[in-house]
C-alpha cells in the first residue's frame, strides 16, 4: 500500500523517486504506462516490442542520474520515442521486419452496423497506413497531438525542437495527410 496520496503531482512523485520511494515509482508507472505503451505501439505496430519499449522507458526512472530536472511526462515520451526510433532503424536493416502488425488503434467500435463499421475500419486502416508511411517528423507530431493529447510545448520538449517548429510540422503533417487521403480516395484536388 502506498503512503502517497494519488493526487500528488508528477513533480512531487519524481522527488519521492529521487528519495528512493518505490511506491512513487509505481504511481508514476500506473499513471503513464498505458499512454507510453500506446505511443510506442503507434510507432512500431508491434505490441510485444511496444511492451519492451515501455518497460525500458520506465526502467530509466530507477536511475537517479537519468531523471529529468523538468516535467516527467514529456521526458517519458522522449525516452520512448528514442527507443522506438532505435528499433525502427534496426528494422530498416532487417529483411524479416513485418510492417503490417496491428495496434490497439485497430480495434473497431461495436456500436455501428456492419457496413458502417467496415467503411470506418477501411478508412481507419488507410489513415493508419498513411501515418505509418509518412516521414517520421510528421508522424511524430500527429501521434503526439492526436493520440497522446500533448500541447505544443510538451511536443517541443519530446521532439527537441521549438514550439514554432512544432506548429510548422503540424501544418505540414496535416496537409500531407489530407493530400494522401485525397489521393487514395480518388478525389481530385
Amino acid at each position: 500500500m502506498s503512503d502517497f496520496d494519488s493526487g500528488q503531482s508528477d513533480a512531487e512523485l519524481l522527488e519521492a523517486i529521487r528519495a528512493g520511494r518505490h511506491d512513487a515509482y509505481q504511481q508514476l508507472s500506473d499513471r503513464y504506462w498505458a499512454a507510453i505503451h500506446r505511443f510506442a505501439a503507434s510507432y512500431l505496430h508491434d505490441d510485444a516490442r511496444a511492451e519492451d519499449v515501455t518497460q525500458e522507458t520506465f526502467a530509466k526512472l530507477t536511475d537517479a542520474d537519468t531523471l529529468p530536472d523538468g516535467d516527467i511526462k514529456p521526458w517519458l515520451y522522449k525516452v520512448a520515442r528514442n527507443k522506438c526510433l532505435d528499433i525502427l532503424r534496426r528494422w530498416q536493416r532487417s529483411p524479416t521486419h513485418n510492417r503490417n502488425m496491428k495496434t490497439g488503434f485497430d480495434v473497431a467500435r461495436q456500436t455501428a452496423g456492419p457496413q458502417t463499421r467496415m467503411a470506418r475500419d477501411e478508412r481507419r486502416e488507410l489513415i493508419r497506413q498513411i501515418i505509418a508511411d509518412m516521414p517520421e517528423e510528421y508522424r511524430s507530431v500527429l501521434t503526439l497531438k492526436h493520440f497522446e493529447g500533448m500541447s505544443r510545448s510538451e511536443m517541443a520538449v519530446v521532439l527537441e525542437i521549438t514550439e514554432i517548429a512544432v506548429k510548422g510540422r503540424l501544418v505540414r503533417a496535416s496537409d500531407y495527410l489530407r493530400d494522401q487521403l485525397r489521393r487514395y480516395s480518388g478525389i481530385d484536388q
